[in-house]
């Protein structure tokens, strides 16, 4: 199936969007994937043919990651959401998506986004897949804060935040990963330039733990053994109506080698 990419109006400009469709009939609500900061829709394109299965698969960039247009100065998650949500608006008034239901799925940020629109949409949001809680109490989420542009810190001449970021890849990355992949998928964070921490500043700003347990919503936690794979089996119990799938051994990037697998038990779940 292929994957078509487009422009939907918003607040700050313009979103920008990948967009697959099934080759049959549409007999399921369509699927929202959002991705993890400060990556974009790229990070969702070896799943999305395998999501579509009678459903229609969305994978927006946030404002201000990909090619999305950004906000003036750093944002919220719950000003992410209702930007999801008018994207959402935008597609069923174009007559791309039936508009009352959709399944949202978000990796890492995006499952903190994908939970708000949960709580703020109770009847339009009707499944959620959470792949990672980044959700911790207040204390802990300050001093992540605080630190934030050290690990992130602004270009300048030297490309520090080159290294930096090389090494991140390299410490949190599939092994299976090859210097190609790597080298593409560090390409596309370092396109934001000074804005890469903007999506970790709302992550730390917004109380996830409490979102957590006021979620109505069915939610399958996808738990990767990535740099969330303890905090996510700590707090996953907080969701109401949830349950776990937990992957070990896999690490940032596995979905690229494993998305038939992943998108089957995903669908089950949904489905």
């Amino acid at each position: 199936m292929t994957i078509t990419k487009a422009y939907a109006p918003s607040r700050y400009g313009q979103i920008h969007y990948r967009l697959c469709l099934p080759q049959g009939p549409v007999s399921a609500p369509p699927i929202l994937c959002l991705h993890q900061t400060p990556s974009n829709s790229h990070e969702w394109r070896a799943l999305m043919p395998h999501l579509a299965q009678g459903r229609v698969v969305i994978a927006p960039d946030t404002p201000g990651y990909g090619m999305s247009d950004p906000p003036p100065a750093p944002t919220t998650i719950p000003d992410f959401a209702e930007h999801m949500l008018a994207l959402t608006d935008h597609l069923a008034g174009a007559g791309v998506i039936d508009g009352t239901r959709i399944d949202v799925i978000g990796m890492h940020t995006g499952s903190l986004i994908a939970t708000q629109m949960g709580l703020t949409a109770p009847d339009r949001v009707r499944k959620l897949g959470l792949f990672g809680l980044a959700a911790y109490p207040e204390d802990v989420r300050m001093a992540r804060l605080a630190t934030l542009r050290d690990k992130f810190p602004a270009p300048d001449r030297s490309l520090r935040h080159v290294e930096m970021l090389w090494a991140i890849f390299g410490e949190l990355g599939e092994a299976r990963m090859t210097p190609e992949y790597r080298h593409v998928a560090m390409a596309e964070c370092l396109r934001i330039g000074h804005r890469i921490p903007w999506g970790y500043e709302a992550v730390y700003r917004y109380d996830f733990l409490g979102a957590l347990a006021a979620l109505s919503q069915p939610a399958l936690v996808v738990n990767a053994q990535d740099d969330l794979w303890d905090v996510t089996h700590r707090v996953a119990h907080l969701i109401p109506h949830g349950q776990m799938l937990p992957l070990p051994g896999r690490a940032h990037g596995y979905m690229e080698f494993e998305a038939a697998d992943i998108a089957g038990q995903l669908l089950a779940f949904l489905d």
